[in-house]
């Protein structure tokens, strides 16, 4: 039974075709799906997105984030208890040169801020309004110390992503 099979396989010569069909069907789907990854991962770093003039004065610029990691960890005193804070965020700006220029002077900015928390209140920091002020307090703070190296317009927002107070 086994030579049936041998022989019939033989004379039509099927076994040796289907196997040739299906690796080259697998080499051009290999090479379509390569050819495929490499032209959409050069298209996105060569293709420049260019916007009319009107469409670009008729809505704001997007915006910009840069998380300010790592989080800020300010200790304090109430009473005889020490406390602490833990703070993690992230600034918002329209403007790339602001982003830039608080990446390049993150060292002043991270002292600069901490300075400030530790000058708050612990007792305001556990309310909405204390936390509000803060926010406000640090994108001025940012926006002074990017003010003294000319960067305008600065950060917009701070945009809170961790707050814990213990």
């Amino acid at each position: 039974m086994a030579e049936e099979a041998v022989e019939q396989e033989a004379a039509t010569g099927g076994g040796k075709k289907n196997v040739i069909i299906f690796v080259i069907a697998l080499m051009v789907a290999v090479g379509a799906s390569v050819g495929g990854t490499v032209f959409f991962l050069s298209s996105g770093e060569e293709t420049v997105e260019v916007e009319p003039v009107e469409a670009a004065s008729s809505k704001p610029k997007t915006a910009i984030y840069h998380n300010m990691r790592p989080p800020y960890i300010v200790n304090y005193l109430t009473g005889s208890k020490p406390r602490y804070l833990q703070a993690e965020f992230t600034i918002m700006a329209r403007n790339e040169a602001a982003i830039e220029a608080v990446i390049l002077h993150m060292p002043l900015i991270r002292s600069e801020i901490v300075s400030y928390l530790s000058e708050q209140n612990f007792l305001e920091l556990q309310t909405q309004e204390g936390k509000e002020a803060v926010r406000r307090g640090i994108v001025d703070l940012v926006n002074r110390v990017l003010a003294t190296y000319d960067v305008s317009p600065g950060i917009e927002s701070a945009l809170f992503t961790n707050f814990v107070l213990q």
